[in-house]
């Protein structure tokens, strides 16, 4: 709303009294409001191209742009606590929360200090680049749409005095790193309830994410670097792993784990998979179990103990619309939401596998364990495969959350054996989602299909309602960046193969190039060309081959390197 639009709205408001007054005729009126309807549109349209161009670093301006033009809903509304009373005001709902996410952590530890045998045999000491250009690049770097920490330092204006703040931070960071002392603000988190699903009123179904102070995240960005290189250099970290892990992701685990498993189908063999759910494992790591695995991976004393020291006396607040809670103590867990923690937590659950006979994969706590299932001697394996990570579990002070762990039995020979964790039997299941694909006993694809189509269809009705504006300028960013991931995320795996599922998918984009002005009425195949655009199917051709090189090349390490024979024909990466 410029001044200029501003008063057009209150000249518009003045000539209605006048009209109304009859000092004016009707007609007079209706030429002002007309010219101001017409001004409103104009900003209206140049608003919603500013959102559109500015899509992929700020989804949440569009969403928020969209959200107003709803009727208004409680971001958390009542909570059920224990006692079965229902908590309305934002006060008792972020005690509530705060009170629960607490009530899993592990028992503290009277001492956290790690095992000194082994301590001095590390690979040479970890020297973090901690300069005032290194500083100042990260500063420059800052999203300031992100939210800032307890310590109110918006992003925003630390990477405006980047130039200015870089030096003395930089002396920070270096007193803090040679000293192991971490200022207590870097060590405190607003937690902010994300929704999972299930019932809202149900506190259990809140993920706690937290936001730290931002020169702490630098910190932490800058020894992150260096300890990932060392993870990497000394292969520290399994090839089962593939989350937070360089050139792997949901994509490269499901296509690897499910390659074995199909190979095994196609041969004719039953074969078993056991999805498995750890309850909050973030928020269960115990610090002195971690502190000693640090020093087993090879990590030299300086970075344990600066680590060891971000994880001792943490202290966390929920926030709730516009209440927060009081303050608690955080005596277990890595935090949701800092950047150390998906590193320190595979560190810590890379010993997992140890032992087991069976094929294994993770994705940072996501585990599925698989393996052949044709006779009582290939089922009784699993079985004791299932008992070592309940072993596991029990010495690391984990716990299996038995009522999510599931089985999925494939093969048409397949007997349906029944297992166990501890003393409580896995329920078998005809369908999972795994890592936000759908995948069935029967290895059919169409139920993915549906799903994605649905979430695909969805979020073009919300661009539908919300954004005004039809010009391509405005149509294709918003499809580009919040439609096409829908139906493109990890298709390399389930790539439909039945005409009815490639054109459900095909459906979505025809209608969003239809909703483009000035195409309404042209076939589909020249709005394509007028848009440069791809049909599905040829996407899915194309995501089918990248799948077979990159599964040539290696099962357990599809990284995107094999894209460069594509580009040469000149195809981009999300094409």
């Amino acid at each position: 709303m410029s001044k200029e639009l501003l008063t057009e709205l209150k000249l518009k408001s003045d000539m209605h009294k006048k009209w109304k007054r009859g000092e004016i005729t009707k007609e007079e009126f209706k030429r002002i409001a007309n010219t101001c309807r017409e001004k409103v549109r104009k900003a209206k349209a140049q608003n919603e191209l500013r959102l559109a161009r500015d899509i992929k670093n700020n989804k949440k301006g569009f969403f928020a742009y969209v959200g107003r033009k709803r009727k208004k809903k409680e971001a958390i509304g009542p909570l059920q606590g224990e006692d079965g009373v229902m908590a309305t005001g934002d006060r008792e709902k972020a005690e509530l929360l705060n009170a629960f996410f607490a009530s899993v952590f592990s028992e503290k530890e009277s001492h956290l200090q790690p095992q000194q045998h082994g301590m001095d045999e590390g690979l040479g000491e970890i020297q973090p680049q901690i300069g005032k250009q290194v500083v100042q690049e990260h500063l420059a770097s800052l999203n300031e749409f992100k939210s800032p920490g307890p310590d109110q330092l918006h992003p925003r204006v630390l990477k405006e005095l980047a130039e200015v703040i870089s030096e003395p931070l930089a002396i920070i960071f270096e007193s803090s790193w040679r000293t192991g002392e971490v200022p207590a603000d870097w060590r405190r988190a607003n937690v902010v309830p994300i929704f999972k699903k299930g019932k809202k009123n149900d506190p259990n179904n809140y993920r706690p994410v937290s936001l730290t102070s931002i020169p702490g995240k630098i910190l932490e960005k800058i020894i992150k670097e260096v300890v990932c290189e060392h993870l990497e250099t000394n292969a520290v970290i399994a090839n089962s792993q593939h989350g937070f892990t360089k050139n792997k992701s949901c994509q490269t685990n499901l296509i690897s784990f499910f390659d074995r498993v199909t190979s095994w189908v196609d041969t004719g063999n039953a074969v078993d998979v056991a999805y498995l759910d750890f309850s909050k494992a973030f928020d269960k790591v115990p610090h002195d179990l971690l502190a000693n695995k640090l020093v087993k991976c090879g990590l030299d004393k300086t970075t344990v103990r600066w680590i060891c020291n971000w994880l001792s006396e943490r202290t966390q607040r929920v926030l709730t619309n516009a209440s927060s809670s009081s303050w608690k103590e955080v005596t277990s867990g890595v935090p949701q939401g800092s950047v150390l923690g998906p590193v320190l937590f595979n560190i810590f659950i890379n010993d997992l596998d140890e032992g087991l006979e069976g094929t294994i994969i993770k994705f940072a706590d996501d585990t599925k364990l698989g393996g052949i299932a044709n006779t009582p001697e290939d089922r009784s394996r699993i079985q004791n495969d299932l008992d070592r990570l309940e072993r596991w579990a029990k010495t690391n002070k984990m716990k299996f959350n038995r009522d999510k762990c599931k089985i999925l039995h494939f093969g048409r020979k397949n007997g349906n054996q029944r297992y166990r964790m501890g003393d409580a039997w896995l329920d078998s299941s005809v369908c999972e989602k795994d890592l936000g694909v759908l995948v069935d006993n029967k290895l059919n694809m169409s139920q993915q299909c549906d799903a994605a189509a649905k979430k695909a269809n969805g979020i073009l009705a919300c661009i539908n309602r919300g954004i005004a504006s039809r010009s391509r300028e405005v149509m294709l960013p918003l499809y580009s960046a919040l439609v096409r991931p829908h139906l493109e995320y990890c298709v390399q795996f389930w790539a439909p193969q039945l005409k009815g599922d490639v054109d459900k998918l095909e459906s979505v984009q025809r209608r969003a190039t239809k909703m483009i002005k000035g195409l309404e009425n042209k076939p589909y195949e020249e709005r394509l060309k007028e848009l440069g655009m791809f049909s599905r199917p040829l996407i899915i051709l194309v995501a089918f081959l990248w799948t077979l090189s990159s599964l040539s090349t290696s099962p357990f390490n599809c990284g995107a390197q094999n894209w460069t024979q594509y580009s040469r024909c000149g195809l981009t990466k999300a094409e």
